[in-house]
């Protein structure tokens, strides 16, 4: 419960007056107990603060790691205080005059200095994630064009068969550094992706993540170029891939990098903010195993660039943005032609 001092109290008795029972704010953790559907502070690193509109927000004087920069400077750019004491400040959006007058009684403890709540940007690092099935010559190919890389690199072979398991083990022995999983049965690339991407977003210093599948080819400078297009919230997914039937819907220059626009895309190369995967995670496995069990349609997969691209709520389809394709960065040897269904 909440901490036996004198500050605490006024705080309960003004948020029940606004009736916050039932709303969401951002506040303590501890708060949680009366007031359901408070965010604590602790999930500001985890959420994109533009999806949702809080009416309050309570800042807690004495907590400045939980902050990120983006909090603060939403509270600065959007809240005006109507509240405060020695421990926190109560703030609202598009307050009203007699609120205005209010909180001139408590304007000493409102003034606060938030360049000391402000943390130094954080080099994050990225990760790179490999799928592989039965083509561990495509693999080693793919191992020797990242040799010398900084980010960790995971390879999750999908159950390959018996025959290739003496190649596999040759790779891990060539390329010691790396992480390996081997998923004890083909479940279908949809499986070994959530346990991929599931893998790097358990650690929170990693920002970005390069999903490859193994017979991918990159060009050099393939890694300044994604990095010099990508960005968290206008473009947070980048491939370096684009082949038919995926519809081109524009095309423009972004730092110096001429690109394509489009809504949908094949799963040979993704470069995915942690925040976008975070919001479009788990994806949904229609089937367990390969090929489907019903055939699907000629040349159809397991629908896993379809779901995070364009299917998902909160893909970037559906925040009304685009797949940026930088064509010509990579190339995939196992892609052939088109099948009947595509055409």
């Amino acid at each position: 419960m909440y901490p036996k001092n004198k500050y605490w109290f006024p705080l309960i008795k003004l948020l029940k007056k606004y009736a916050l029972e039932d709303q969401i704010f951002i506040g303590p953790e501890v708060l949680l107990y009366e007031f359901p559907k408070v965010f604590p502070y602790q999930i500001l690193k985890n959420i994109r603060l533009s999806d949702y509109y809080f009416k309050f927000i309570v800042f807690h004087k004495k907590l400045p790691e939980d902050y990120t920069n983006e909090f603060l400077d939403l509270i600065q750019n959007e809240y005006k205080p109507v509240w405060g004491n020695h421990l926190f400040v109560v703030y609202k959006k598009n307050r009203n005059t007699k609120e205005k007058l209010a909180a001139l009684k408590t304007l000493i403890y409102t003034k606060i200095n938030f360049n000391k709540y402000y943390k130094e940007t954080i080099v994050k690092r990225n990760g790179i994630f490999i799928t592989t099935y039965n083509r561990p010559e495509f693999l080693i190919k793919l191992l020797d064009q990242l040799k010398g890389r900084s980010e960790e690199i995971l390879i999750i072979n999908d159950g390959s068969d018996e025959i290739y398991h003496h190649q596999y083990e040759q790779i891990k022995k060539s390329f010691p550094d790396n992480t390996y999983i081997d998923n004890p049965k083909n479940t279908g690339l949809v499986f070994s992706l959530n346990t991929g991407f599931s893998y790097f977003l358990s650690d929170p210093d990693i920002e970005w993540i390069h999903y490859f599948q193994d017979d991918v080819e990159i060009t050099p400078h393939f890694f300044e170029i994604i990095e010099k297009v990508a960005d968290k919230e206008e473009r947070p997914i980048v491939t370096g891939f684009h082949k038919e039937p995926h519809k081109v819907f524009g095309s423009e220059t972004i730092n110096g990098v001429e690109v394509k626009l489009l809504r949908s895309a094949s799963a040979q190369h993704f470069y995915m903010h942690r925040q976008y995967l975070m919001d479009n995670m788990p994806i949904p496995n229609p089937y367990v195993g390969a090929p489907k069990p019903d055939r699907g349609k000629p040349g159809q997969g397991s629908d896993e660039d379809w779901w995070l691209l364009s299917w998902a709520p909160k893909s970037i389809v559906k925040r009304g943005k685009y797949i940026i394709a930088i064509p010509g960065l990579a190339k995939s040897d196992a892609v052939g032609e088109l099948s009947t269904w595509e055409k």
